[in-house]
């Protein structure tokens, strides 16, 4: 329980604690994955390439697990952001919640996964679908002489089957995201709410906006 004394932020009218901010940060984050329209279900990745240019784009949150203070998405192995990765396993993930006027910055230290049982329990779990997508027979951001769909041409609007899928298993990658600390920053006309919560030395600390 919060002592009386400690020091509170108003959220929708209700006092909240730097515990509370990070449990419902969490809450949010968890329950992403399951919900389709969930604004959190999608952020954005920064990284910085080997040449030290910035670079960001969006990516789908796959799995959270907040014991673990683990973030999952999924990648092409081939794909610009696991090079940058490889080079430099810290990003940001940031997520935008744009009717909750939050924000989250994720501060992240990642791992790789391709050919271990991380890997191949999501892709056993991964629909044809998104299977198609990893059936590429060209590099992501490679030159092309036309527009290219990002799967076979002759697939059109048809779904591989499972067999067919398994083709794209190589190309697919786990991005194992630890969390080392998370900034949230709450926009409201009555004041706004910010905090960091440093995970690797246990320090949660409120926050100028």
């Amino acid at each position: 329980m919060d002592s009386p004394s400690e020091p509170t932020g108003i959220v929708d009218g209700n006092p909240r604690s730097l515990p509370d901010l990070n449990v419902d940060a969490w809450g949010q984050l968890t329950s992403a994955p399951t919900q389709k329209k969930h604004p959190f279900k999608t952020c954005f990745l920064a990284t910085v390439a080997p040449d030290g240019q910035p670079d960001a784009r969006t990516v789908v949150l796959r799995q959270a697990d907040e014991a673990a203070r683990r973030l999952w998405f999924h990648s092409d192995v081939r794909a610009g952001k696991i090079a940058h990765l490889q080079a430099n396993p810290k990003a940001t993930l940031l997520f935008w919640d744009d009717e909750a006027q939050v924000q989250l910055r994720c501060h992240v230290q990642t791992t790789i996964h391709t050919d271990d049982p991380i890997a191949n329990e999501q892709w056993a779990n991964v629909w044809e679908g998104s299977r198609k997508m990893y059936l590429s027979e060209f590099t992501p951001g490679s030159v092309q002489p036309g527009p290219y769909p990002g799967f076979p041409e002759p697939l059109g609007q048809n779904l591989p089957t499972r067999a067919e899928s398994e083709a794209g298993r190589p190309n697919f990658a786990v991005v194992e995201c630890r969390v080392m600390a998370m900034e949230y920053l709450r926009l409201s006309r009555a004041g706004q709410t910010r905090a960091r919560f440093n995970y690797e030395n246990g320090r949660f600390e409120w926050l100028a906006p």
